[in-house]
């Protein structure tokens, strides 16, 4: 708390907020002081709160502090979360049966997933998939902010790559004050400081945001560049968890684009390391069974120790040779 009113603190200046400017300045914003003045609080506590020497502070102190740092709303109630001595229990990590009935209901070409706090993608819909192909590119469940400061795929595919960046990091530092003890929120804070020096300077800026709504300009690789509008929506049912649906303006060439990428064979891929419960229960796959697929060089192998290691080739999906002769094979258990 003390490090986010600070952070504050230094985008203030005495004329923005009434007060004549005196002395000599050696650091950006308002002097601790000048806040506790503005707050009605003594100088000394409000130096103890900086520090993370003093007590939790109470509500209106809280809201004193607010409006004297001239918070916006998210500010605020990140500003509360901080100062909250009850830790909140952990956001659950299953989609929610209300999530997924939200995600059925959109209707094609709309493009729609569900995340959570830490922004995690919970399941998808086929467009999506094919939208944003990190869905359905890796072993571990597919998460958001990762995707933008890890993959280069993403500064490809999202042209104000740098806007997208900062929201990311704005939206999961909200997160962090509403889930300080979520260990899980944490390591991935820690993971990306590692990995992206883009996040680590993000990162430093404590800035907050949540976003509704908006739009965004795509680069795909399929289709070209297209726009299209997103909208946020919360699930009553499950704190945290979130359905964004992407859409298009209907007769515009970015409609069409959508159009396009929804009527193409969503990408499913293996989920190397996953048990075949969890196989059959990741979302996105629509076969009953477990799969793996294999380079067309590998089915020679596969076929000649067939006997021997129970496996059988299954045709079932493929209509005639052209198809068997594809760069992949599925087999089955």
């Amino acid at each position: 708390m003390g490090a986010f009113l600070r952070s504050r603190r230094t985008l203030l200046t005495p004329d923005g907020v009434g007060l004549p400017r005196e002395g000599v300045r050696r650091t950006p914003g308002l002097r601790r002081e000048e806040i506790a003045r503005l707050a009605g609080v003594s100088t000394g506590y409000y130096v103890r709160l900086e520090q993370g020497r003093a007590p939790h502070p109470s509500a209106s102190v809280l809201g004193a502090l607010a409006r004297a740092l001239q918070l916006s709303h998210e500010e605020r109630e990140h500003l509360f979360a901080l100062a909250d001595q009850l830790s909140p229990e952990p956001e659950p990590t299953v989609l929610a049966e209300s999530a997924r009935r939200m995600l059925a209901l959109l209707v094609p070409p709309t493009a729609g997933y569900v995340i959570d706090g830490r922004s995690d993608v919970l399941a998808w819909n086929d467009v999506a998939a094919a939208l944003f192909g990190h869905l359905v590119a890796g072993p571990i469940r597919p998460n958001n902010v990762r995707y933008v400061f890890t993959d280069p795929a993403a500064r490809q595919l999202f042209v104000d790559w740098a806007d997208i960046a900062a929201d990311s990091v704005a939206h999961l530092r909200a997160a962090t004050g509403h889930r300080p003890d979520d260990a899980e929120l944490a390591g991935l804070v820690t993971e990306l400081d590692a990995a992206s020096p883009e996040f680590r300077r993000l990162w430093r800026t404590r800035e907050l945001r949540h976003k509704s709504d908006g739009r965004k300009e795509l680069h795909h690789p399929l289709v070209g560049r297209i726009t299209l509008d997103y909208v946020v929506l919360a699930v009553p049912t499950s704190p945290g968890q979130r359905l964004v649906a992407y859409s298009a303006v209907p007769g515009s060439d970015s409609y069409t684009a959508l159009v396009h990428l929804a009527r193409t064979p969503p990408p499913h891929r293996p989920r190397p390391g996953l048990t075949h419960r969890d196989q059959r229960a990741w979302p996105g796959r629509r076969s009953r069974h477990p799969r793996l697929v294999l380079p067309a060089g590998h089915r020679r192998e596969v076929l000649r120790h067939a006997d021997h290691c129970s496996w059988r080739l299954s045709t079932r999906h493929m209509q005639d040779k052209e198809r068997l002769d594809s760069t992949a094979v599925s087999v089955y258990e």
